[in-house]
């Protein structure tokens, strides 16, 4: 295999292996991208060699990722990248403590697990990629293996079998491999940069001739580059199958025959489609269909549906296991709808059981939570579970305050459904009071309380867990002058189990709340260097504000005194004091940025205006995917 259409072929068939590779050995997207890139620019040159082609091509680009990766250095080369200076996409994250587990190896121990246990070598080619002898190839395998073993565990969602450690080990290492997320360059640009990349050697050195004559003529301006702002978690949606053209037909999900474990006791469907269906209309007895009956670990459900008037409508009835259908609770069904997928989380807080209706044929995947790693990148993973004629009933649980779970459907390899799931459940209050916070920064008096609550719990619920364990703590807070009374804007900082920072804005007044926008910083970010600006939008039920009025909130580290907010030409509109650590104003109109001065009127930071967020933080999914 040589030439050029040669290394293209090689590209196509190996470069989403090298990836993955590359993903496991660096832990980070952009660089996994890039060390790839470089490994095929060394492939490409050893397949144009003079002598001929390299007998194992695929070979000379792992050795490339090997030996960049155990060199922390060059993972980030000073130029030529692909990616460039921009903000981090947001991209699932993965298995928080495998992840976790696996940065924390030496690089050549994480290397040689990774070409063992997920590529697939045996230990002389581990050690002829490491370079070194076979007996220090296995021993480094067998002390990262050691190391990684108690972050593997099996998996809840998935239905239990007998697996060796190995095969599990391999396992989550595919998973971490594969993890959803997108890529810069597709086959066709990685071949042509490569391309570009010899070609730039070659003009390397002219170039810098060339360069320092214009600088000398005081042409080009080398500025650093604006710091990257932390990943917004507001947009942040799982990586799934991109949506064809022409959209599948809709399948029947909700109609007869009945599933679920009851079936098979016709007294029991009788009369569950009599039940009465507590304050809401019911269609006819003769015109009820009883779609799911069945028990779980944690509750007996009924799902009967009908039509009134054309308006296609049902009911839940649930209660414990042995319950007649009389004695069974009405609960309203959330985003119902014939051809849609539902699903219904009995029990809780605490252990619940999930229960799924899709299409027969349909494939339903469960993420238990929204995962958010040490960079800040935010996404879900799905693991696919059982399913009997389109039912899935599987082990779940929530906090207090509700689930965290997200359902996907896909059909014929296309998503057509994602969303939260419909917890009734059981709310006795909470048993353990919510954190007391005190403000980080300087305020003018006390949050209010309900906001703060709003906010906290905000956070926790997508997360999994309960509010004190994200560590939170109160950023800033400030008034809002409401018409209709005092308001209040919160910023609380939390740390999510993955080991980010989760920084999420939230305002409220006259019992409501509503949230502002969540962003998630890298770990490592010091909470006094945060600059955080939000637009509060304040038109949500319950918050009788003036018709369109947006808020502007900015918090900003200490030495910032002002704010400017900016245009896109970069004329000021208004200057904010920040006497109090922050700031909030009505949003002016053309405000695209902001720049915070310090005393004498140098920069300290600067931040885009966003957007008002169009879905909670959580990445739950809106429903039926079109």
């Amino acid at each position: 295999m040589d030439g050029q259409d040669g290394f293209a072929e090689f590209v196509a068939a190996h470069r989403h292996d090298l990836l993955g590779t590359a993903l496991l050995l660096t832990g980070d997207r952009l660089d996994a991208e890039e060390l790839v890139q470089a490994a095929l620019v060394r492939t490409r040159r050893a397949m144009s060699s003079a002598t001929g082609p390299p007998a194992d091509p695929l070979g000379t680009a792992r050795r490339a990722l090997v030996t960049r990766a155990t060199r922390r250095d060059s993972w980030r080369p000073a130029g030529g990248e692909v990616v460039g200076e921009v903000p981090d996409q947001p991209a699932a994250a993965v298995d928080d403590e495998l992840a976790r587990a696996l940065r924390e190896l030496p690089h050549r121990t994480r290397a040689a697990v990774v070409l063992r246990h997920h590529d697939g070598l045996d230990e002389a080619s581990v050690a002829a990629q490491l370079g070194c002898p076979v007996p220090t190839a296995a021993a480094e395998v067998a002390r990262g293996v050691a190391q990684l073993r108690p972050a593997v565990r099996p998996d809840p969602y998935r239905p239990a079998h007998p697996v060796s450690d190995e095969q599990r080990l391999h396992d989550a290492l595919a998973r971490l491999a594969t993890a959803p997320g997108r890529w810069r360059l597709d086959g066709p640009q990685a071949v042509a940069d490569v391309g570009s990349r010899r070609a730039g050697r070659r003009r390397r050195a002219l170039g810098a001739v060339v360069l320092a004559g214009l600088l000398v003529a005081g042409v080009v301006t080398l500025d650093r580059p604006a710091p990257v702002p932390a990943p917004s978690a507001d947009a942040a949606t799982a990586a799934e199958p991109a949506a064809p053209a022409d959209p599948l037909p809709p399948v029947p999900v909700l109609t007869g025959p009945a599933r679920g474990s009851l079936v098979g006791d016709p007294a029991f469907l009788a009369a569950a489609q009599q039940a009465g269906w507590g304050s809401m209309e019911a269609p006819r007895v003769a015109d009820r269909t009883v779609v799911f009956a069945g028990d779980t670990p944690s509750g007996r459900a009924v799902l009967v549906v009908g039509t009134v008037l054309e308006d296609f409508r049902g009911v839940w009835l649930t209660g414990p296991v042995g319950a007649p259908p009389s004695e069974l609770t009405p609960h309203v069904p959330r985003g119902l709808g014939e051809s849609r997928p539902l699903s219904l989380l009995l029990g809780g807080p605490g252990p619940a059981s999930l229960v799924v209706l899709a299409g027969r044929e349909d494939v339903v995947e469960v993420s238990d939570r929204l995962l958010v790693g040490p960079r800040g990148t935010v996404g879900r993973r799905y693991t696919p579970v059982e399913t009997v004629d389109g039912v899935a009933v599987v082990p779940a649980s929530t906090t207090e305050d509700g689930p965290a779970i997200s359902v996907r459907v896909t059909r014929e390899g296309r998503v057509v459904h994602r969303s939260a799931v419909d917890w009734p459940g059981d709310r006795p209050g909470r048993t353990v009071p919510l954190p007391e916070l005190t403000s980080l920064r300087p305020t003018a008096g006390p949050a209010d309380g309900r906001v703060l609550a709003a906010a906290l719990v905000g956070v926790a619920v997508p997360l999994g867990v309960e509010p004190a364990q994200l560590q939170p703590e109160l950023l800033w807070n400030g008034e809002l002058p409401l018409s209709t009374g005092p308001g209040s804007v919160v910023v609380v900082l939390a740390r999510s189990p993955g080991g980010s920072l989760v920084v999420t804005t939230w305002a409220g007044g006259g019992g409501g709340a509503v949230t502002c926008g969540t962003q998630t910083p890298a770990g490592s970010t010091d909470p006094a260097t945060l600059t955080i600006v939000r637009v509060c939008d304040v038109e949500p039920p319950g918050l009788r504000w003036a018709d369109g009025l947006q808020w502007l909130v900015v918090t900003a580290p200490a030495a910032g005194t002002v704010a400017e907010v900016l245009d896109d030409g970069e004329q000021v509109l208004t200057s904010l004091p920040l006497a109090g650590g922050g700031a909030v104003t009505v949003l002016p109109q053309g405000a695209r940025s902001v720049r915070v001065l310090d005393a004498t009127g140098a920069p300290v930071a600067r931040a885009p205006v966003p957007a008002p967020p169009t879905q909670p933080f959580g990445d739950f999914g809106s429903g039926l995917q079109r």
